[in-house]
């Protein structure tokens, strides 16, 4: 979420940037009881979430962002910069805290893994159809998959009950202690 705040501004820079932010095509916005703001808006394939603690006025006006010093400060600048590109009518750019591939395809395996489990598969059915075991019984009680199937299991249970959220700051970890930046 990007904090916005109404800033004034000298229009005769040429680096000012209004915007009428009400005028957004395909934004979603809501009002709270406070009279803070919640936009909402696609823009492509990018999807931007900003607060303003008032409602903005009509017509185009300046902003200014706040971003706290905090470890979360490289994705809230990121997804400034989208936002910002987004406005200026520039293409995304290209994502720079993406999941590796190999990341990425770990955790559509324990996804799946979860899901066929939570549906009654055994642990020697979602290895053959997730990671192409194919064997005897005595072969299966062998096998490094077996242990696999169970851990990929184990993980999806975990994203499932609520560490998706990290995923939603990756590639930065936060630390539950209380310790030093």
């Amino acid at each position: 979420m990007i904090e916005l705040r109404e800033a004034p501004a000298n229009a005769d820079d040429p680096a000012v940037m209004p915007i009428n932010l009400k005028e957004l095509p395909d934004l979603v916005a809501q009002r709270d009881d406070d009279e803070a703001w919640h936009g909402f808006w696609l823009s492509g394939a990018s999807a931007h979430q900003f607060w303003l603690p008032t409602r903005p006025a009509d017509g185009r006006l300046t902003y200014v962002v706040v971003l706290p010093l905090d470890k979360l400060l490289e994705l809230r600048a990121e997804a400034v910069l989208r936002l910002w590109r987004a406005l200026a009518g520039r293409p995304d750019g290209r994502w720079a805290h993406d999941f590796p591939r190999q990341t990425r395809d770990r955790h559509i395996l324990m996804l799946r893994a979860f899901d066929g489990r939570a549906d009654g598969a055994s642990y020697r059915k979602l290895a053959e159809v997730l990671l192409g075991f194919r064997g005897r019984k005595a072969d299966w009680e062998n096998d490094p998959r077996k242990n696999q199937v169970r851990r990929l299991v184990s993980d999806g249970r975990y994203y499932v009950r609520g560490g998706y959220r990290e995923l939603l700051r990756y590639p930065i970890r936060l630390s539950v202690s209380i310790g030093h930046l």
